[in-house]
């Protein structure tokens, strides 16, 4: 009985240069690149809809797109700015500053790229007839969460108020439960493999070492009958994670399940990482 969640969407890391330079002789003139790129992202181009949302301009990402100008990679030069980049992606435009060519290589070329509803910000650096876009979205910080014991306890109240409660998971129904006590094994359990999935900034049920929950339980020293698992990453707070498990059928009829009566509880940081916290909830019946 084990599910899986990844309800953070938006939380993988790209980082993309598209170098792709035309070479243009249309005549050279100031070119305001913020608002052609957030042209493009309220009307679309091509068969691409449009982003809908606009981008802000960034000093910091505008020394980004100087520092590509002199030849950096673009991941180097978002290091060394300290821009905690979740999503960024560069555009070089040469032979032009006017703005409605500007406009046409972005069209024409990087339509898909500069539409990416996840870009929030721009940067922007121009030097003779060359331009240097660059587009992000910061990484979402990794949240503080000081007192371990009063989070997992968090959990465990909102966990046992809704088994409290007959509800719907999914199609099926499911009648109120009993409540879960914390068995300290399982909560090692569960340590143990939310610190493994935050190591290697990867959700999954089977460990780096090809464990399966129940594995990890027997090893903890919990001698059970019956085992379950949920898993998630990038929530906040103990009430996004239990909301995030309760919206899901198979998490919510895990959750629910009756025969469970103990439980482990856990998180783990991963601060450089996007996700940037993963979580673990075991459950189980003693033997």
């Amino acid at each position: 009985m084990r599910r899986s969640i990844c309800s953070n969407p938006g939380a993988f890391v790209v980082s993309v240069l598209s170098g792709a330079a035309a070479v243009l002789t249309a005549p050279t003139a100031s070119a305001d690149a913020v608002a052609v790129v957030n042209a493009i992202r309220t009307e679309g181009c091509s068969a691409q809809p449009a982003a809908s949302a606009r981008v802000q301009p960034s000093e910091t990402l505008d020394t980004v797109a100087q520092y590509l100008s002199r030849g950096r990679r673009l991941s180097a030069a978002m290091e060394r700015v300290g821009y905690p980049a979740a999503t960024s992606a560069s555009y070089h435009v040469r032979g032009s500053r006017e703005d409605r060519v500007i406009r046409q290589m972005l069209v024409e070329r990087f339509c898909a790229g500069v539409n990416d509803p996840r870009y929030s910000e721009l940067g922007l650096f121009q030097k003779g007839d060359e331009t240097w876009i660059v587009l992000a979205a910061r990484a979402t910080p990794a949240p503080v969460l000081d007192d371990r014991a009063v989070v997992e306890q968090r959990v465990l109240e909102l966990v046992n108020a809704a088994r409290g409660e007959a509800r719907t998971c999914g199609r099926d129904r499911h009648e109120a439960a009993g409540p879960l006590t914390i068995a300290p094994a399982l909560t090692s359990a569960a340590l143990l493999h939310a610190g493994d999935m935050a190591r290697r900034g990867a959700l999954g049920h089977q460990g780096s070492d090809g464990s399966s929950s129940g594995d990890r339980m027997t090893r903890a020293g919990y001698s059970w009958q019956a085992s379950g698992e949920n898993i998630a990453a990038g929530q906040r707070d103990a009430d996004a994670v239990v909301a995030a498990w309760l919206e899901s059928p198979g998490h919510c009829a895990t959750l629910m399940a009756p025969y469970f009566t103990e439980t482990g509880i856990a998180f783990a940081l991963a601060p450089a990482s996007n996700p940037s916290i993963y979580w673990t909830q075991v459950f189980a019946t003693p033997r």
